[in-house]
């Protein structure tokens, strides 16, 4: 697991969220289920940070529905990461307010299939692809070709689709691939990217 490079100033700010004489866990959503980049991140952040006792994970189908219980207060943070198109909609809600900013890279992309299935790369032109929206751009990248796709809630949402058949090919990253049991036929690399951890905005 890859240890965050969290900026000093960043880690401070960080710490000031969490109340040193807490008994309970700190509720960090994120999006879900298990095996997104997404929570590779998160459980990547609280071993950089260094008290995993102190937090614990909660994954929501949607980042929309992370911040719906960020603002209820459901959970205590939630991190987005940067490559979410949606993610201005955050910033602007003005019972939220960015806490840190940082890089963490994520886990490996690939094109993944079932086990048993035989793929062959001109498969991808005739196939449905199912992806969450953020990664898709990877294939116009390696391919240059379009692509029919199919969209997923997440990266591994796509693998399960694929393991349960619903479709043949998903991008998705290696933590989810070995999670839902496929095997990758493509291997992109990890995505370098930045993430944002949401915290209630306290009025002043």
């Amino acid at each position: 697991m890859e240890i965050l490079q969290i900026p000093d100033s960043e880690r401070r700010a960080f710490d000031a969220l969490i109340p040193a004489d807490s008994t309970k866990s700190v509720r960090l959503g994120t999006l879900g289920p298990k095996g997104t980049s997404s929570e590779y991140i998160a459980q990547s952040m609280v071993h950089s940070i260094g008290d995993r006792d102190s937090f614990r994970i909660v994954l929501e189908n949607t980042y929309e529905r992370c911040m719906e219980a960020l603002a209820g207060g459901q959970v205590d943070l939630a991190l987005v990461a940067h490559a979410y198109p949606k993610i201005n909609a955050f910033y602007m809600n003005p019972l939220l307010e960015p806490a840190i900013v940082f890089r963490g890279n994520t886990p490996e992309y690939g094109l993944a299939t079932r086990l048993d299935f035989e793929f062959h790369e001109e498969m991808l032109f005739s196939d449905t692809v199912v992806s969450h929206p953020a990664p898709v751009p990877l294939l116009q990248y390696h391919f240059g070709r379009p692509v029919q796709l199919a969209t997923a809630t997440s990266t591994s949402q796509a693998a399960c689709d694929v393991a349960d058949g619903r479709y043949n090919i998903a991008i998705t990253n290696e933590q989810a691939m070995r999670e839902h049991n496929l095997k990758f036929v493509y291997r992109f690399s990890h995505i370098p990217m930045t993430w944002t951890v949401f915290s209630r905005k306290v009025n002043k």
